[in-house]
């Protein structure tokens, strides 16, 4: 008898797995449709949906579209905002159409600007263009600027100039250069040349060099040959 009972109840246990392991897949696929649905995937199926979730679907739907009306997204639909939430889609158009028009962004509308926020623009479009013309990048018109701002970007201009020249890069304009200047161009230039030379680049003028310079080239092309 005990072993026809514990036949019975091996039985039992063996009839009632494959219903629990049932009831956990129908579960998990519940779950993962739901999940597909608030995440708008396209393997949603709102048929398995109960009537809260799917209320949650459509609220989680809503939100999003806020979201992206926010954002400036194109999949924005006004159509499905509420009141409130138009008032603060406009807000946000006016303040993204306005942090445009300070950054000089293409994208800006100087109509929607009130009277202070296109003074603010104005000295926005003063900065950006000075500091152009400090940068030597970007657009930049000199017409714009005051008389002391003028000069601080003639005195830019002289110090790009010097240090182009200096390092040998760039347009360098030696007309810009005062007498000491030349000097320390002059130099530098030298400098450059006998590094060159001593490293034993095609770009070394030999006929720059004096006696002992092209000694001291010689000794070092000698030490590359033994090195090598």
């Amino acid at each position: 008898m005990k072993f026809v009972g514990w036949i019975f109840v091996t039985l039992l246990i063996a009839g009632s797995t494959p219903s629990r392991a049932a009831a956990q897949n129908a579960a998990l696929s519940h779950s993962q449709a739901f999940a597909n649905c608030i995440d708008e995937f396209s393997a949603c199926d709102q048929t398995v949906l109960t009537a809260q979730e799917k209320q949650t679907v459509r609220s989680a739907a809503r939100d999003r579209n806020f979201l992206e009306c926010l954002s400036g997204f194109s999949d924005c639909d006004t159509k499905q905002l509420d009141a409130d939430q138009r008032l603060d889609l406009a807000r946000a158009n006016r303040d993204r159409n306005l942090q445009n028009c300070m950054d000089d962004i293409s994208e800006c509308d100087l109509a929607q600007l009130d009277v202070q926020e296109r003074q603010e623009v104005a000295q926005a479009a003063q900065i950006h263009n000075l500091q152009n013309c400090l940068d030597g990048t970007g657009d930049c018109d000199e017409k714009l600027l005051p008389s002391g701002e003028k000069q601080e970007v003639a005195d830019a201009n002289r110090d790009y100039n010097l240090q182009n020249c200096l390092q040998g890069m760039g347009e360098c304009d030696h007309s810009q250069l005062s007498n000491e200047e030349r000097s320390e161009v002059a130099s530098a230039t030298r400098d450059h040349n006998l590094s060159e030379c001593l490293e034993g680049s095609d770009d070394c003028n030999i006929n720059s060099l004096d006696a002992s310079q092209r000694q001291e080239i010689a000794a070092a092309a000698s030490a590359r040959k033994i090195r090598n």
